[in-house]
């Protein structure tokens, strides 16, 4: 059972209701996500796109100018180095189009996740080497590389370094270090994913001189499209959507569809969404996940060829086949959480720190699994594989109230890699170390029962009947949703369910409709998307036997629901629908 707590913060609701021109109902959830003066909320509200080229304050972004001007004067050969997941590959994207825009002589490698690892490394250099490449620059990677730096500095070849990830004690010794997570920064967003970084030092170089309306067609078509770029790797990075990251995926979500970049384009149309109105959701959840497939089934080689090909035919068989590689994705991961719930069942306590053991599944895919799980069971979750060597390669995902990392970094000795944050972390270690990992954890997890009960944050107590078309509209102000600007969600006691109906190819879907003691003999629609077994059992526990049942039987049962409202148009007729996300 989730722990509901109510918002009550004061602020002059009606003021700020009438000088924004939006609900109270909404400035309530700007209140409480912390924008509780007019000066902060209209700094929220605000999404122009001129901010998007402000790069001043970023660390060694001169020196990183200078060297690019070099690279091109000088004709030398430059590499892209970036990574395998939606930030990488749209940041090595922007670099490669910018780079040819400007006329540098540059060319690309990707990372294979499980032979090359993560980030700029040694034998990268040495490819390079014996490839006769003179310049390196890298994108959502590099602020580790010491080593691999140190040996390209001992070839003659330039580095320049972009990245976005924590800062070692110890940062490579490159021509170049642009990471807004370096002390040395005084820019004012240093939550941007590592795309955006490099948008930041490449829009300084192509059109730092030149007003809009300088720009030429072409190059305005160019800097919205790597624009949009960035955006894209901000919502599938995970990046906190507050301020102009909020403004810029706002941007990309209403140019997505304009055909700025063909291989997007082509992707929309094959994972059916032409039609639809796109959101974070869009790319978070079926977009951004087919770029990510290739680089975790195969090599990410392919979203990059996807998003710089120009052929119309090309195009649109990359599309089908990183779809198609992303749904048998889906399948390896439910077939893996299906194995770990399996293993956590079989357990005669639930322990506060899960650490599992899935010998025979990808590795790729096992943050993903520890992720689920995570959700599942609301606890720390490390998710091992068995490696080609007989050890283990693990990645882990945290709670609120839990720093992984630092519990981890206890128990260092055990591991042969690791690295992460307080809410995610990846470990190598020996296969014999599994079971004293483990128990050192779990004795040192510092864990209460409050901690592990998730919570839901409620906006505001609403009554259905407040819902109307334009506290709806006056709502989706506070769009894109996604980390640090969540979905609001609103809720009501008393709500008795008079009726329902199961719809969907599994029956998996519930519609119910309701009554609230306040609006008289008024009813409305809620839906349950997600969890309609789950729901069925909680009414069979709370109330007896029978009760799930008896609610498709007109059998009316009072529960307390945690919803958002939203629209339903079928026929041309529009209705105020509620999606129901938890209950008591």
């Amino acid at each position: 059972m989730k722990r509901w707590i109510i918002q009550r913060i004061p602020a002059d609701y009606n003021g700020l209701s009438q000088e924004f021109h939006l609900d109270p109902v909404v400035i309530r959830v700007l209140v409480n996500r912390g924008y509780d003066t007019a000066g902060k909320i209209r700094e929220f509200l605000r999404a122009d796109s001129d901010i998007f080229d402000e790069s001043d304050g970023l660390p060694d972004l001169e020196k990183a100018l200078d060297a690019l001007k070099r690279f091109k004067e000088e004709g030398k050969k430059v590499r892209v180095i970036g990574d395998y997941d939606i930030d990488g590959v749209c940041a090595t994207t922007i670099l490669l189009k910018a780079f040819r825009e400007y006329g540098i002589d540059a060319d690309y490698v990707i990372p294979h996740r499980v032979l090359d690892g993560y980030g700029l490394n040694t034998n990268l250099i040495e490819n390079a080497r014996a490839d006769g490449i003179e310049g390196i620059v890298t994108c959502d990677n590099g602020i580790s590389a010491y080593e691999a730096v140190e040996l390209a500095n001992s070839y003659g070849m330039q580095v320049v370094v972009t990245d976005h990830h924590e800062v070692p004690e110890q940062i490579p010794n490159a021509v170049a270090v642009v990471d807004p997570k370096r002390e040395e920064n005084t820019y004012p967003n240093v939550d941007i994913c590592g795309a955006y970084v490099a948008y930041k030092v490449i829009a300084k170089l192509l059109w730092q001189d030149k007003t809009e309306e300088e720009l030429s067609e072409r190059e305005k078509k160019l800097k919205n499209e790597l624009t949009m770029l960035a955006g894209f790797a901000t919502v599938g990075d995970v990046m906190p959507l507050s301020g102009e990251n909020r403004g810029l995926v706002k941007f990309t979500i209403a140019h997505l569809k304009e055909g700025l970049n063909p291989g997007m384009d082509a992707l929309i149309d094959e994972t059916g969404l032409r039609d639809k109105t796109l959101s974070s959701f869009s790319i978070g959840f079926v977009l951004g996940p087919c770029i990510n497939a290739t680089g975790r089934l195969d090599s990410a080689d392919n979203a990059l060829r996807l998003l710089t090909e120009e052929n119309p035919e090309t195009v649109k068989e990359l599309a089908k086949k990183l779809h198609t590689m992303n749904e048998e994705r889906k399948e390896i991961t439910a077939t893996g959480v299906e194995e770990a719930v399996n293993l956590v069942e079989a357990m005669e306590k639930l322990p506060s720190v899960l650490v599992l053991c899935l010998p025979n599944v990808h590795e790729s895919i096992v943050g993903i699994i520890a992720g689920r799980i995570k959700e599942l069971y609301y606890r720390p979750v490390i998710v091992f594989t068995e490696t080609e060597d007989g050890n283990l390669k693990g990645s882990g995902r945290s709670i609120e109230g839990y720093d992984m990392f630092a519990k981890l970094s206890e128990c260092r000795g055990y591991f042969t890699k690791f690295g992460g944050h307080p809410m995610a972390a990846g470990i190598s270690m020996k296969k014999e170390n599994l079971d004293i990992v483990r128990d050192f954890l779990n004795a040192h997890a510092d864990l209460s029962d409050e901690d592990l009960t998730p919570r839901i944050i409620i906006d505001a107590d609403m009554p259905f009947a407040y819902a109307t078309e334009q506290l709806i509209a006056d709502l989706s102000a506070l769009e894109p949703y996604g980390v640090k600007n969540e979905k609001p969600v609103f809720a009501r006691k008393d709500v008795t369910i008079v009726d329902g109906k199961l719809v969907g190819s599994n029956h998996d879907v519930g519609i119910y409709t309701v009554k609230e003691e306040s609006s008289g003999d008024r009813t409305f629609k809620l839906k349950l998307f997600r969890g309609v077994s789950e729901f069925h059992s909680y009414l069979d526990e709370r109330y007896g036997a029978g009760t799930a049942d008896g609610i498709y039987q007109k059998r009316p049962v009072t529960v307390k629901v945690a919803f958002y409202p939203d629209l339903n148009e079928f026929r041309g007729v529009t209705n105020v629908e509620f999606i129901m996300t938890d209950y008591q």
